[in-house]
């Protein structure tokens, strides 16, 4: 159970992380214009690349994550591991998404793919991220409390 509620806070920071981006960090780049949000991004995203707090946080929740998921799976009879099982695959969802979508966006902006052609990709893709790990926090919540 703590380690379902380690994975259900960890979910709900990694969508919070993503809400903030998905509300106003990237609102706020378009405002700039072109060609100072493409250069602005591609700083952004090599700092992410970087940032061993964000890297942590990002990996290790979506390690935990799936330790959950592994345990939910082998205990599906146990009350609350159905809820427990979907909220971790939800909350795995951000790093899926990030390698598959967002990581690739990143290079091709970073290869010269304009902002009007990334803007708009990239922040859908990044509300898939925002809402997942939200709503598999929320599951893996009321797995536990079933428990």
């Amino acid at each position: 159970m703590y380690l379902a509620t380690a994975a259900a806070v960890g979910a709900a920071a990694i969508g919070g992380l993503f809400y903030a981006f998905s509300t106003f960090v990237m609102r706020g780049l378009d405002r700039t214009g072109p060609v100072q949000a493409a250069t602005a991004m591609r700083g952004i995203n090599a700092e992410a690349q970087a940032n061993g707090p964000f890297l942590t946080m990002f990996l290790g929740s979506a390690l935990v994550a799936l330790v959950v998921a592994i345990v939910a799976a082998t205990q599906l009879r146990v009350p609350g591991s159905g809820w427990m099982l979907a909220g971790a695959v939800l909350a795995l969802v951000p790093l899926v998404v990030t390698i598959a979508v967002n990581v690739p966006l990143n290079d091709r902006l970073a290869a010269g793919l304009p902002w009007k052609g990334y803007y708009p990709i990239w922040t859908l893709w990044n509300h898939v991220r925002t809402v997942a790990p939200v709503l598999g926090s929320v599951l893996m919540v009321i797995g536990v409390r079933l428990r």
